[in-house]
C-alpha cells in the first residue's frame, strides 16, 4: 500500500499573529503619553492605568492599521474555507493603552463587538528573564494566553495557547475568544494597546454567515 493521503479541517477560532511597523508602535507610544482619559470602568483588567486614546488619534491609527485588518480577513477566509464574495466593512469602536506594572493582571475575559486585537509596544527584558527563571507548569509571567473549548482525557484537542510577547507583536482574534494575561513581579512597566472593531455590513452577507 502506498502512502495514505489525507486532508484535515481547521476547527475553532482563527488567531492571527504578525508584527506591526515601527511607525505604528512609535505613534501609539507618543500619543499614549498624551492621553489622559481612564478606560478602566469598561475593562476587565486589574490594571491601574488603562487609558483611552482621543477620537482624532483613534481615527489616525485605524487608517494606518487598515492593511492588517484586510490581511486578517484574507487569512480568516482561508482558515475557515469561506468564499470572500462580499468585502468586509469594519468600524472602529475604541482604542486604549495599557501600562501594566508589577502585580497587575488581566483575568480570563472576552471583548465586545466582532474583532479585537492587541499590539505590544514595550516588553522589558526583566520580564523575559523572569519568565525564563519561572519553574512552574502554568504559562509564564507576563505571557498572554488564549483559551477555547473543553479539556479532554486523553488529549484530542489543544484548548489553550500561550505566548511570551516581544515589542511589535500583534494578535488579531474574534472578540469572543477568551484570553488572559499572567502577572509578573519585576519592577518595570509593560506597555500594550488594544482595540475593538464592529462589522458594519453584516446584512450584505448570506444568511448564517455570522
Amino acid at each position: 500500500m502506498g502512502k495514505i493521503k489525507y486532508t484535515y479541517s481547521h476547527f475553532g477560532p482563527f488567531l492571527f499573529q504578525s508584527k506591526v511597523d515601527k511607525d505604528i508602535t512609535d505613534f501609539l507610544l507618543q500619543e499614549g503619553e498624551k492621553a489622559h482619559t481612564s478606560h478602566n470602568s469598561k475593562l476587565a483588567g486589574h490594571i491601574q492605568n488603562q487609558i483611552a486614546y482621543p477620537e482624532n488619534e483613534l481615527k489616525k491609527f485605524y487608517s494606518m492599521f487598515a492593511p492588517y485588518i484586510e490581511t486578517y480577513r484574507e487569512g480568516h477566509c482561508e482558515f475557515h474555507n469561506l468564499i470572500k464574495s462580499v468585502p468586509i466593512h469594519v468600524g472602529a469602536v475604541d482604542l486604549w493603552i495599557n501600562y501594566m506594572k508589577s502585580g497587575d493582571f488581566n483575568p480570563l475575559h472576552t471583548h465586545g463587538y466582532d474583532i479585537s486585537f492587541v499590539i505590544f509596544l514595550d516588553v522589558p527584558k526583566e520580564i523575559h528573564q523572569e519568565a525564563q527563571d519561572y519553574e512552574g507548569t502554568a504559562y509564564k509571567p507576563g505571557s498572554i494566553s488564549f483559551e477555547y473549548g473543553q479539556p479532554s482525557r486523553p488529549q484530542w484537542s489543544r484548548i489553550s495557547l500561550g505566548y511570551m510577547p516581544q515589542a511589535g507583536d500583534l494578535f488579531i482574534f474574534p472578540a469572543l475568544l477568551q484570553h488572559w494575561v499572567a502577572p509578573f513581579k519585576s519592577d518595570v512597566t509593560r506597555i500594550s494597546v488594544s482595540g475593538n472593531l464592529a462589522i458594519t455590513n453584516k446584512e450584505e452577507f448570506p444568511k448564517g454567515y455570522f
